[in-house]
């Protein structure tokens, strides 16, 4: 009897959790790895007009009405990211959007991908209103309020906004500009915008002015200004040019974001990178040059079961090298020390010893290098060396196995041309467009099993930019990939 009394009290506040969550007025529902709704509350069902059989057990993709945007929530999931406000348009049965914030991470057992936890809230008035007051704006586009409620917009703006004319002379300064820079209106109207540039930037607005001139889009430029106490600000421009009635450009408008303490943060993390790979570096090369020497030993004894061991496991260690050496680079690159020490040597010979090195480390892939004789260029051999060691790692991951990657060369001019080429998963148009940034991967069902942090390719255009060259890209998905570049023979 205690037993059966003891059940029922406990069994009460489940029966009430269940029911609170059923009920609750906040939409919630589950996805699973495969993105199909397992799950949904009756607020998520009201909320969009459908009834259980109607939507769970269907795609998620289903309700979403931008095909990127529930890519991208399921990648970022999958990548075990929390979502916090990530906003998105969803489809209700009557055929109208919602908009609504999502607030979602992975609930996980034993690691594996079991189910996401899902809160959805509606912002369609906010957003609506936002429409509605971007169409105010535009109807009173040549109007007195219009420009009235313009000038209290600037003037109560977060972000310095300031105008000048084509002298380079300031027209208007609001609030946030004397907060962000310490002058005040009165003393910078009538006054050059040259005073808030630093000494090595006097020709960056002529420069801007001739870029908007050209019809190029300003934004999000990232510079350096000055204050009236003569701190340094990073700062982010976004410039659009002022136009008469006629069409004719009669000055510059200038929205000033103070982005210092965003750039603070970035060398925080630089700089904890930088020192998590220096004190990698000493120990791992330790490991690396004991664990050779134990593979030496296993060798001359003819140990078949240390052997192997020791061999995978040094590739593992290089490997490892590998990353803490590009994270390196990028730190010295960053900081503007990535110096090149430019000497004469053979490529034959240096593209030898990569592609050596790299069938032993993967030896699941068909490497080949075909040679263009013992000719030799100018350039930094240590950096040129990662360059292809970065581009043949690259092909590995994003191919099948047992695929086939070639190194070709072949002289052309003045010049060496090297092809690095794979018949792996190809590149989008999309994809191409930012490769070679800082921390960009692409997204691939084949590449949820890659390994990496994206920064080799970057690494690769940065080394090739500062040799006055540069990596070009042929690719189509499905079909496979060709980089390639250029060094100056050795005279």
């Amino acid at each position: 009897m205690a037993t059966t009394n003891f059940r029922n009290r406990l069994q009460l506040p489940v029966e009430e959790l269940v029911d609170f969550v059923e009920n609750a007025s906040i939409p919630l529902h589950w996805v699973d790895k495969n993105g199909i709704i397992i799950w949904a509350n009756q607020a998520e069902l009201d909320a969009l007009g459908y009834v259980q059989e109607e939507y769970v057990g269907l795609p998620i993709s289903n309700f979403h009405a931008d095909e990127p945007v529930i890519n991208d929530i399921l990648a970022r999931l999958t990548n075990n990211e929390t979502l916090v406000n990530y906003q998105a348009r969803l489809k209700c049965k009557d055929g109208s959007i919602k908009h609504v914030l999502i607030n979602s991470n992975v609930f996980r057992k034993d690691n594996e991908f079991i189910h996401t936890r899902c809160f959805t809230r509606d912002i369609s008035d906010m957003v609506h209103e936002a429409q509605r007051k971007e169409e105010l704006l535009r109807r009173l586009e040549e109007s007195e309020e219009k420009l009235k409620m313009s000038r209290d917009i600037i003037a109560s703006s977060y972000d310095a906004i300031i105008s000048k004319d084509l002298n380079n002379i300031v027209t208007s300064w609001n609030r946030s500009a004397e907060r962000t820079f310490g002058y005040t209106a009165e003393e910078m109207n009538g006054k050059p915008l040259a005073i808030l540039l630093p000494v090595d930037r006097l020709d960056e607005e002529q420069e801007i002015y001739n870029r908007l001139r050209a019809g190029e889009v300003v934004q999000h430029f990232e510079t350096q200004r000055v204050t009236k106490d003569r701190r340094t600000l990073d700062v982010s421009l976004s410039i659009s040019p002022i136009r008469d009635k006629s069409g004719e450009l009669i000055g510059l408008s200038k929205i000033v974001r103070d982005i210092t303490e965003k750039k603070q943060e970035e060398k925080r993390k630089s700089a904890f990178v930088s020192f998590v790979s220096h004190e990698l570096k000493t120990p791992l090369t330790s490991i690396l040059g004991f664990v050779q020497l134990m593979l030496s030993r296993a060798r001359s004894a003819g140990n078949v079961f240390d052997i192997s061991a020791l061999s995978k496991t040094e590739s593992q260690a290089k490997r490892m090298a590998t990353i803490v050496h590009d994270f390196l680079s990028v730190d010295r690159l960053e900081a503007g020390n990535l110096g090149l020490s430019k000497t004469v040597f053979s490529f034959d010979g240096l593209a030898n010893e990569i592609v050596d090195e790299m069938v032993v480390l993967s030896p699941k892939h068909h490497i080949t290098y075909s040679s263009c004789g013992n000719v030799n260029v100018l350039a930094d051999r240590e950096k040129i060396g990662q360059v292809l060691s970065n581009l043949i790692t690259n092909a590995v991951k994003y191919s099948p196995k047992d695929s086939s990657v070639s190194v070709r060369c072949e002289i052309a001019g003045c010049s060496l041309s090297v092809e690095v080429a794979d018949n792996g998963i190809g590149i989008s148009e999309k994809d191409q467009v930012h490769l070679f940034d800082r921390y960009y991967r692409v997204e691939h069902e084949f590449s949820q099993s890659v390994s990496g942090f994206g920064i080799g390719l970057y690494l690769v255009s940065e080394i090739l930019r500062l040799h006055g060259t540069k990596i070009d890209l042929k690719s189509a998905l499905g079909v496979g990939s060709k980089f390639s570049f250029s060094l100056p023979l050795a005279k």
